[in-house]
């Protein structure tokens, strides 16, 4: 498992730029403006970590971006459940996974944006 959370680390920019185009792809399918913010956050923090890799306000930003998707995925999972034993109850437990499965990313991009790769610790020394 560190091996696979290592090539995480290291290509952390990539990860949170195709993060960034799933939370497009929300937004397209619930046709909300509200969920553009997300997709914004996490484009542009991924630009943030392949140009400026080691500046402070690129990790607060990453950081920032991974708990605050992280924060919305898990709202969506608890405002879905409630529709669970109702009529929308297979588009609730459709969402629900897929929310769900969106916060675990959201964690491990939280592990990637502040564990930094060994070329850059090499770089930086």
């Amino acid at each position: 498992m560190p091996r696979i959370l290592d090539s995480l680390a290291a290509n952390a920019p990539y990860a949170f730029i195709a993060v960034g185009v799933v939370w497009l792809v929300v937004a397209v399918l619930a046709a909300s403006a509200l969920i553009a913010w997300p997709v914004v956050a996490c484009i542009a923090g991924g630009l943030m970590l392949r140009r400026w890799p080691t500046r402070r306000l690129t990790w607060a930003w990453a950081v920032a971006t991974a708990a605050m998707g992280f924060l919305l995925s898990a709202y969506q999972v608890y405002a879905w459940l409630l529709f669970i034993g109702g009529a929308f109850s297979s588009i609730a437990a459709a969402s629900s996974v897929g929310f769900a499965v969106l916060a675990v990313v959201h964690v491990f991009l939280f592990y990637a944006a502040t564990r930094k790769p060994a070329n850059l610790t090499a770089a930086a020394e």
